[in-house]
């Protein structure tokens, strides 16, 4: 689209575009929000009741995902400055907090309830 759409649409009509393509974007979000709450919810009715156990795993798996990401792209860095990806250690930080957020996360998370190879709860 970059190379020879751009160039065909009017920059009247440019900027109905952008506004067009963000709310699909957002409504394809909301639906991912929606169908990963129902998915969650129907399961979680089926199960047993959470424990003080679950919440403390669940932290420690936030914590250590952080961990992980951080030293992932901490050993990645000379490699994306000589990319021409320079990030100074503040950007390391702020790309380790910011990670896979959002709908991306869960879309990711939805394959993983739908894969067949995958217990549902261990």
């Amino acid at each position: 689209m970059t190379n020879s759409g751009k160039n065909q649409i009017s920059r009247e009509s440019e900027h109905a575009v952008h506004h067009v393509w963000g709310f699909i974007g957002f409504v394809a979000e909301t639906v991912i929000f929606i169908v990963t709450g129902v998915i969650i919810g129907t399961r979680f009715l089926g199960e047993n009741d959470l424990t003080y156990i679950d919440y403390l795993k669940t932290l420690g798996i936030y914590v250590v995902l952080h961990v992980i990401r951080f030293v992932c792209i901490f050993l990645h860095w000379p490699f994306l400055i000589k990319m021409g990806y320079g990030m100074s250690f503040k950007q390391i930080i702020l790309s380790t907090y910011a990670g896979l957020r959002g709908a991306v996360g869960l879309s990711l998370a939805l394959i993983v309830a739908a894969s067949p190879g995958i217990d549902r709860y261990v």
